[in-house]
């Protein structure tokens, strides 16, 4: 039943020949322009004597998208949308949702106690990964702050109190905290957008280095 109507063996309800298919690689929807070779698409190839390709282990498939300004500049004339302030952000926003429900649908086609895997991956993907590395994580930074300021007051405590250096041990760790927030401010006030590096990467490293030199 969910076979698209489009299928060349929609009315046979044959299995179609994959093999002699992908013999040689495949074809663009510009076949002049556009091929991706055999090795480029296909795993664990078993060709006959005659390099005719039996069979495979793997297969790649790639579905090739519109740009949201392609999609707008395609569907701007269109009647049907005259009402809702069509723009090339509602048009982002259309490939960000059939991407997210592609890889959906395709992590559901396969039962659990297939011996086949299927792997999905889009643009938007990557994005939603990015998205969720870049958040900051309260907890984890202040845990990690709160254990190197343990740590720097154990270090440099001494029974001696002329000797010891517990207090400057927290004001040095106190000043990276300090530093790293505002900067940190500094970049969101200035409007520029955090990465995964900012949130993850950068108050650890300025912990590290800062600690290193108190």
């Amino acid at each position: 039943p969910d076979c698209p109507l489009s299928a060349p063996n929609k009315e046979q309800e044959e299995s179609p020949d994959i093999a002699g298919r992908l013999q040689g690689g495949c074809h663009g929807f510009s076949r002049k322009f556009m091929h991706w070779q055999e090795e480029l698409i296909l795993g664990g190839r078993v060709k006959s004597s005659q390099d005719t390709l039996l069979s495979a282990e793997a297969l790649q498939s790639m579905f090739l998208l519109m740009s949201p300004k392609q999609l707008y500049e395609h569907f701007k004339d269109d009647y049907e949308i005259h009402d809702i302030n069509w723009n090339e952000e509602k048009a982002t926003a259309i490939l960000e949702s059939w991407q997210r429900k592609f890889v959906e649908v395709v992590h559901q086609s396969i039962p659990s106690n297939s011996t086949q895997s299927i792997h999905a991956f889009s643009t938007t993907t990557l994005n939603d990964i990015m998205k969720s590395f870049s958040d900051v994580s309260a907890i984890r930074v202040a845990g990690g702050y709160l254990l190197m300021l343990a740590y720097a007051c154990v270090t440099m405590l001494r029974w001696d109190c002329a000797k010891s250096q517990g207090a400057v041990g927290l004001a040095g760790v106190l000043l990276v905290a300090l530093s790293v927030a505002a900067g940190l401010g500094l970049c969101s006030l200035l409007g520029l957008s955090f990465n995964a590096a900012t949130t993850q990467v950068l108050p650890f490293l300025a912990l590290g280095i800062g600690v290193d030199d108190v």
